[in-house]
């Protein structure tokens, strides 16, 4: 981006409604066995001869932007209190400075009501908290977020003052939050807070990602309520070679998987990974975004961020058998040294069994486990933070490297067993579309969740993934599925994949491909809190998330997913639980999601979303759920408990 003259603010104002959304549905194809598929870092076929690739700079790193001091000094401009900083450090050990008032972020205006009945216990006992806030729709009415202008001018003055550097651009946006009756009319619609993000570029290429992220979030009176800030301090360094324009539809259509269609041509920017990853240099990459069809259902997939350089990392994987089992192995060319290695397997946990974790050993046959293969991920990160994937199908049943059996019909499972000493705890879930739908990210993402949650002592009851993972085990059982046995039979549920305003998708025939809103009544077996990290659900539409998502909720506390096309992502799960099991600061299920979403997703045009149910006298008791040991949860509702539903969305 041209930077503006001095003295002068460009503002560019997000709407958080009516952005383009999600569409449609996801035509599933099944990938061919391969040991790489053009996953980002993997592009299909040969590289680019690089006498016809374009050239730029890659920018080398020096280090973060922000030290201690600063971090401080930026604490004290802007009135922020030690207890909102994550262990109480104003700077965090990756280099960022991260701020949450947990009471006052997207903070409504409440009333005390009747609160329900007394002795209210969740179906396995756990104790719940009265639920006896009801919102004050008056006061909400009444409610005038700070100007863009003066919200812009206060976060770079606070800036400029610790010394902390920014991009020149500035977006602004909101928290909204809106409600709706059972009858289907509006009650309320709000801004809750003024939200600043200074962009940055280089080249005149937008910079974008985990590591180029500055935002300032004032509620209503001033005061400020989330900030972050993780940006590196570049210089400008020797030009790369580059796969021009007319190859990248090429590369991204390797990195979208079979059966996607490119939506848009490929845009070229510079991406920034986490400031947790140690990169050497900052290098162009293309954003990829496509679609998939099925039936008479489309959706717009999770958009993939590709390495553009000609010399990024290519990754392999090679299978052989042993008297153990299968030895598989990490082949990998270009890129630059040292490589990280990270091994995910869709049916179990996984130890690199070799030096600097290029290769892991599979043994045979894994018991108790629906399906006949697993799926095996690889991730390569080089020392530019440049990311390359394979994956390889693997026989469960037998140690030999062959090809893929046929599928044959499964049998459904018995509902999974919870283990001994497990009854009164809380357990989690997960299912997912990865290879098969051209996500690459999704194993890494889930495994990370799970890990997160069986590190804090949270018991992990399924985990199935690409034809593991089945349509039925979301239905409800009256419409011929099996939630109460899987998506219902635990407090959390977490699915990553491709979604629309409608419902989600799945590989597997079983029963069908698709989850459409009607098939969902969740709540009335155990499940409190479902996650769909996908492109949706939960789309302005004017209104329809409410008329398509309310018959889900039958005991259901909050429904959380994206609001837009998000990005596909490997950190998403793991940020999500650690916020919201961390023993110092635990953050409310709502703003775990919201902050891990504004973390991850590299692009602020991203809008991310939640969604609940009102109580008898519009109380709100679940607006504030914490997982279970860690804060208040409220009681779930059912029946004419509800009154309506409301959704919060806000940019990224």
């Amino acid at each position: 981006m041209k930077r503006p003259p001095e003295g002068m603010l460009r503002i560019f104002l997000l709407m958080t409604a009516g952005v383009a959304a999600c569409s449609g549905h996801d035509a599933r194809e099944d990938l061919p066995e391969s040991a790489g598929r053009g996953a980002p870092g993997t592009a299909p076929g040969p590289a680019p001869s690089p006498r016809r690739a374009i050239f730029l700079p890659a920018y080398r790193v020096i280090g973060p932007s922000a030290d201690r001091e600063r971090a401080a000094a930026l604490a004290g401009a802007l009135g922020l209190a030690e207890e909102g900083f994550r262990g109480g450090a104003y700077l965090a050990a990756d280099g960022a400075i991260r701020y949450l008032d947990r009471a006052r972020f997207q903070r409504l205006p409440t009333r005390k009501a009747d609160p329900p009945a007394p002795g209210f216990r969740d179906e396995r006992g756990f104790a719940t908290a009265s639920g006896d806030d009801a919102l004050d729709f008056e006061a909400l009415a009444a409610r005038r977020v700070l100007p863009e202008l003066d919200a812009a001018a206060r976060a770079r003055a606070a800036l400029d003052l610790a010394r902390l550097p920014v991009g020149r651009d500035v977006a602004v946006g909101h928290s909204l939050f809106e409600s709706i009756d059972t009858e289907g009319r509006h009650v309320a619609r709000a801004e809750l807070d003024t939200q600043v993000s200074f962009r940055d570029a280089l080249e005149g290429l937008r910079l974008i990602g985990p590591g180029a992220k500055v935002r300032v979030t004032f509620d209503a009176e001033g005061a400020v309520t989330h900030l972050l800030y993780a940006r590196r301090e570049l210089e400008r360094g020797e030009d790369v070679a580059i796969v021009p324009a007319s190859e990248a539809p090429a590369l991204c259509a390797g990195a979208l998987g079979s059966g996607a269609a490119l939506a848009a041509e490929p845009e070229l920017v510079y991406y920034a990974p986490p400031l947790s990853r140690e990169v050497q240099r900052i290098l162009p990459h293309y954003v990829c975004r496509g679609r998939r069809v099925v039936g008479d259902q489309e959706v717009d997939v999770r958009r993939a961020i590709v390495p553009a350089v000609v010399d990024a990392p290519r990754a392999e994987i090679s299978l052989r058998a042993d008297g153990a089992g299968v030895l598989a192995e990490a082949r990998v060319t270009g890129g630059a040294a040292p490589a990280a290695y990270r091994w995910v397997s869709s049916a179990r946990s996984l130890e690199p069994a070799g030096a600097g974790g290029s290769t892991v050993r599979l043994s045979p046959g894994v018991p108790g486990l629906r399906g006949q293969t697993e799926t095996l991920s690889l991730y390569v990160t080089d020392a530019d933070g440049l990311v390359a994937t394979a994956a390889r199908r693997v026989p469960l049943a037998r140690a030999e490297p062959a090809g893929e059996a046929p599928s044959a019909p499964v049998a459904s499972p018995s509902a999974p067993v919870a283990s001994p000493g497990s009854e009164g705890r809380p357990a989690v879930g997960a299912e997912w579309v990865g290879l098969c739908g051209g996500l690459d990210h999704s194993a890494a993402n889930v495994d990370g969740l799970l890990k997160s949650f069986e590190a804090g002592g949270v018991e992990q009851r399924f985990n199935w993934g690409d034809q593991r993972a089945w349509e039925i085990d979301f239905k409800d059982p009256t419409l011929g599925g099996q939630d109460a046995s899987f998506a219902d039979s635990v407090d959390l549920t977490f699915y990553t994949g491709h979604a629309n305003g409608v419902g989600f998708v799945f590989c597997s025939a079983m029963s069908d491909r698709f989850l459409h809103f009607s098939d969902a009544h969740w709540g009335n077996s155990n499940l409190e809190w479902m996650v769909v990290a996908a492109c949706g659900p939960l789309q302005d539409d004017a209104g329809a998330w409410r008329f398509r998502w309310s018959g889900a909720f039958d005991g259901l506390h909050l429904l959380l997913g994206y609001a837009t096309e998000s990005f596909d992502d490997t950190t998403e799960g793991s940020m999500f639980a650690g916020y919201l099991l961390d023993d110092a600061s635990p953050t409310s299920v709502r703003q775990a999601w919201s902050t891990t979403a504004i973390e991850v997703q590299p692009d602020d045009e991203v809008i991310y979303a939640v969604m609940g149910a009102y109580g008898q006298g519009w109380t709100l008791p679940n607006y504030d759920d914490h997982f279970w040991g860690k804060g208040p949860v409220g009681p779930d509702l059912w029946g004419a408990q509800r009154l309506g539903f409301w959704r919060i969305s806000g940019p990224t």
